[in-house]
């Protein structure tokens, strides 16, 4: 009878902090025509993101109307729930910009993920999407980050990261990720990248990452854990990453992907496209995969590579087969992917999206962690995945350009 009532309280108290939750949800508005002394309503919204940010609890939701919010200062400081996560997303069909004041290296000019508690807590079940973010230090930068979605979003022009930090089971998804680094002051830096990033079961797919100073993904499994830093080890240790169909391409100073160090481990590379990286770098580096001291475990499949010649060509550099990767299923170097722009040196305007006879369709394998393309077509369209962050549904549908409305819808 002792343990039924003790159940029964159980169930009583988790129901009572459910209805809390859900009695607090709200859904709040920003323009740039709106007020931050406004009660954040569709008729009167805020002014800014970093308040409407600062506001928000377990389970609210915040739509953000089109416009350009120069602004320091944006960071989500507390949790949702994984019933009640928080949501900062764009008004449909609209397509906000974060522009920061400055690009200083303070954590003021970055979109922020860090507990108001302090950066070593937990932070988690966020949605940030649907944005452009841009003339920041990191465009995004996570601090102990967990069970969070970061989706639809274009990252570029920042002069450090385009993402940076570190967390576990969090998925970056249909993002574009492009020109992030100090090409004008230092453009042979090689210390910038699309995304860099350590922790375990973090999940990078269907994504645009290119023309970045430094490595398109850096996979950091140098990092050990520490209790004065890491809320726990696995927002530490690096492992049990899945990257697969992403279009990875014209990353300047060093290849697309890095595996680096040996707490990497068991990483799922697969269905990629790797194009034309390493642009300034001599043929006998890595253009797709660098291996540096990796971890064991990792499984590079069904992936994409091509290089003219003109900058980095080998597929994979580093690491030793059977040992710390194994491989299958790649096309190598023998075929362009056969895209609608995107010849051997960057164009003004790349598109990635595949025209028909293109050698990346039906060579990818399937998996559900990536059901749905970039443009959110279904995948397959035909007998199997095609290869990258694109599936070709029609001729029309494919050569269109991906433009800002399109990725935020």
């Amino acid at each position: 009878m002792t343990r039924l009532m003790q159940a029964m309280g159980a169930c009583l108290l988790a129901s009572a902090l459910l209805a809390t939750v859900e009695a607090h949800a709200a859904t709040y508005y920003v323009a740039t025509t709106g007020n931050n002394s406004n009660p954040g309503s569709s008729s009167k919204p805020w002014r800014t993101v970093a308040y409407a940010v600062s506001k928000m609890v377990a389970g609210d939701t915040t739509y953000v109307h089109g416009g350009t919010y120069n602004e320091v200062g944006i960071q989500f400081r507390r949790s949702g729930t994984s019933a009640a996560p928080i949501k900062l997303l764009n008004v449909s069909g609209q397509f906000p910009i974060i522009n920061c004041n400055s690009k200083s290296s303070s954590n003021a000019n970055t979109v922020l993920f860090q507990n108001s508690s302090g950066y070593k807590n937990a932070i988690g079940w966020i949605n940030l999407e649907g944005f452009e973010i841009r003339n920041c230090y990191n465009g995004i930068k996570l601090y102990n980050l967990h069970d969070s979605v970061i989706r639809r979003n274009w990252v570029h022009h920042n002069v450090n990261q385009g993402v940076l930090g570190n967390g576990t089971r969090v998925r970056f998804d249909r993002n574009r990720i492009n020109h992030n680094g100090r090409f004008s002051t230092a453009p042979s830096s090689s210390l910038e990248h699309g995304i860099y990033l350590n922790g375990t079961a973090i999940t990078i797919t269907n994504n645009l990452i290119y023309d970045n100073l430094g490595y398109g993904i850096q996979m950091n499994g140098n990092v050990n854990y520490d209790s004065s830093r890491h809320a726990g080890p696995e927002f530490a240790l690096t492992s049990n990453w899945i990257v697969a169909n992403n279009t990875i391409g014209y990353n300047v100073n060093k290849g697309g992907m890095v595996v680096w160090g040996n707490n990497s481990k068991s990483a799922r590379i697969e269905n990629n496209i790797f194009h034309e990286n390493g642009v300034k770098m001599a043929s006998y580096y890595a253009q797709a995969i660098n291996m540096t001291s990796p971890g064991t475990g990792h499984t590079i499949r069904n992936n994409l590579a091509f290089a003219s010649g003109s900058g980095a060509t080998l597929f994979i550099l580093g690491g030793t087969q059977g040992t710390h990767y194994t491989q299958s299923g790649n096309i190598v170097n023998t075929v362009n992917p056969g895209f609608t722009n995107a010849p051997a040196t960057l164009p003004s305007a790349p598109n990635f999206a595949l025209i028909s006879g293109s050698s990346a369709i039906n060579k990818g394998l399937t998996t559900s962690a990536t059901n749905s393309s970039y443009t959110s077509v279904s995948r397959p369209q035909q007998s199997s995945y095609d290869v990258g962050a694109f599936e070709f549904l029609s001729s029309s549908a494919s050569l269109a350009a991906p433009t800002s409305l399109q990725l935020a819808k």
